[in-house]
């Protein structure tokens, strides 16, 4: 399970998929569920913490698309 906080204008919201790859699925979309520049909080995949090196659904998207 992947869950993603992160801050959606100025409140902080959370997003959970099954799987990873929904994720990076819904992101190549025309009309992806978040912009790149979307600030992230904090993600874990399978209960554990990732430590992103860019903090954002792009660097998220590039780090689980590899």
């Amino acid at each position: 399970m992947l869950v993603i906080q992160y801050v959606n204008g100025q409140t902080n919201a959370e997003k959970v998929y099954q799987k990873a790859a929904e994720f990076v699925a819904n992101q190549q979309l025309e009309v992806p569920d978040f912009e790149d520049y979307v600030a992230i909080k904090q993600v874990t995949l399978d209960g554990q913490p990732l430590t992103l090196a860019d903090a954002t659904m792009r660097g998220l998207y590039n780090y689980l698309n590899q």
